[in-house]
């Protein structure tokens, strides 16, 4: 997509990355930098946060600056907030990256097994042999993905600058996150219904997952096989968007909401509905 083509921004707009200091994140805050915003880059470690914008700044990008924010703390989202609010006075732009895989393998099994990783990562996606799913890095990748980006917008939406063009707020998806990737029918039609689901059902339906892993009865019930702590936290970010996006279309002339996916399997990108 051409940025300059579509423009709507000045040098005074705001954008704000979590999660920027490696991968889609760093090259959302270098393309926004490259386009003349102003962008904010957060990181949970301030060291790798600071690494990334030297990167930057030596690339040429001078209109990129740092603040840590763990967006699994309640607390650190308040700070942040509350310096956005005193340095640039709001944001106009909240790009929701940071996220978590919540993946881990089973060393045993793949060394008995003499599995190459990218087979096994990428090949047979109803398996879950070869990964351990436990309860923490469950809990972990929910309260990352999900509630993390939850915490952020909920804690910057009062400082959305409202303008003619709209704010936007861009909440990082995944093609893992669709629903069909639940094996049961039921529960894919309950989270499809936007005139009944809410951010409580997503929250029963997280709870729901997490008590199967705790019991260890997750691979009985309708959850993926294979990546179900992604996949899951991933549904439940979608369910949220689309919920928060009707809520937004309320006030259509203060803020726009999309969903940003992307497949990390095949580097393809989506940006369904657009948020130009």
């Amino acid at each position: 997509m051409d940025l300059k083509s579509r423009r709507w921004w000045n040098q005074d707009t705001v954008a704000v990355v979590t999660g920027g200091n490696k991968g889609i994140g760093r090259e959302v805050c270098k393309q926004l930098g490259a386009a003349g915003l102003k962008v904010v880059l957060t990181a949970r470690n301030a060291d790798r946060g600071q690494e990334a914008i030297e990167t930057l700044k030596n690339e040429g990008l001078q209109n990129v600056s740092f603040h840590p924010l763990d967006v699994a703390d309640k607390e650190s989202c308040a700070i942040f907030a509350s310096w956005l609010s005193k340095e640039h006075g709001g944001l106009d732009i909240l790009v929701n990256n940071a996220a978590v895989s919540g993946v881990v393998f089973d060393d045993v099994y793949v060394r008995e097994n003499n599995i190459n990783l990218q087979d096994l990562m990428w090949k047979n996606m109803e398996c879950s042999k070869g990964f351990i799913v436990d309860y923490e890095s469950a809990r972990t990748c929910i309260d990352t993905n999900y509630y993390g980006a939850k915490r952020v917008t909920e804690a910057l939406l009062p400082l959305m600058r409202p303008s003619v063009h709209g704010a936007r707020i861009i909440n990082v998806g995944s093609y893992m996150g669709q629903l069909n990737n639940l094996r049961c029918s039921k529960l894919q039609e309950e989270l499809a219904d936007l005139e009944n689901v809410s951010e409580a059902f997503i929250d029963k339906f997280l709870h729901m997952y997490l008590k199967d892993v705790k019991d260890q009865t997750w691979e009985d019930k309708c959850w993926p096989l294979k990546y179900p702590n992604y996949k899951v936290s991933k549904i439940a970010l979608h369910t949220y968007t689309r919920l928060l996006a009707r809520e937004l279309e309320k006030h259509r002339d203060a803020s726009w909401l999309c969903q940003y996916r992307y497949d990390r399997q095949h580097g393809r990108h989506f940006s369904p509905g657009g948020c130009g």
